[in-house]
């Protein structure tokens, strides 16, 4: 009897709402500010990059390159864009490299902003779509670029432009982000056509960010591919010499 009662409990109308997701107008303003906290409080820092860069036809890797480095992400509050990723290399393919070589596809910019959030004056550029998963726990967003937009805010937003959020229900911090844009945005553009990021707690010091532990990235005609991770953590302060390298560009914004 009694643990029939605690059923008939969670099936009143105050658990229900409980478990109910916000409504798009009452979350956006979180995720800008969560994104803003971000911005502001990042600091440098370096990591451990594993980068696997490939391409491909017909859906076959015709070439292949792993590539072990030292990443850093300098913060300098004096420059417009505040983050530089600069990168020591330390083995490609398990060898020392050598001091020119090519990465066949390299995506950049996923510390700084894969998050998104940053324009507010463009939230009315976008269809959304809020759904709750894991029995409430995650919360869902999906955004796209309004088709017939007559905000002049929405012009610089690249065509074809799609975004998946997923976050905790409770904290909203920010877990997962794919986006994608049209093939010919990507063409004429500097940004990649298709990324996802999976965020993960790090410790920096005496706080704990969310910050990017995976990276997947591909080209319109998936001829390239980047698969990334991320892993020991740490403050960064000084400056260091970087090996060059060619490499074909894509950014995350």
């Amino acid at each position: 009897m009694r643990s029939r009662f605690t059923l008939l409990l969670c099936l009143l109308p105050a658990c229900a709402q409980a478990q109910q997701a916000p409504s798009v107008d009452e979350l956006l303003p979180r995720l800008y500010a969560y994104a803003r906290e971000y911005r502001a409080k990042l600091p440098s820092l370096s990591c451990d990059e594993a980068i696997t860069s490939q391409v491909l036809k017909n859906g076959n890797v015709k070439k292949e390159l792993l590539v072990e480095a030292t990443l850093r992400e300098v913060r300098d509050d004096s420059k417009t864009e505040p983050f530089t990723e600069r990168r020591t290399f330390k083995t490609v393919d398990g060898r020392r490299p050598k001091p020119h070589f090519t990465i066949p596809f390299l995506v950049q910019g996923a510390f700084a902003n894969a998050i998104g959030f940053v324009r507010e004056d463009r939230e009315a550029c976008f269809d959304y779509r809020l759904v709750a998963q894991d029995g409430g726990a995650t919360l869902r967003l999906d955004m796209a670029l309004k088709p017939n937009y007559t905000d002049s805010n929405c012009k610089d937003v690249p065509e074809g432009y799609k975004k998946t959020v997923l976050m905790d229900a409770k904290t909203f911090r920010i877990t997962h982000v794919d986006r994608t844009i049209s093939a010919e945005a990507a063409k004429h553009s500097i940004e990649v056509y298709f990324f996802s990021t999976d965020f993960s707690p790090q410790k920096l010091g005496n706080e704990t960010f969310w910050l990017p532990v995976k990276v997947y990235a591909h080209d319109a005609a998936d001829a390239g591919r980047m698969y990334a991770t991320y892993s020991n953590f740490h403050r960064f302060a000084g400056e260091l010499k970087v090996l060059p390298m060619d490499a074909q560009p894509g950014e995350v914004r």
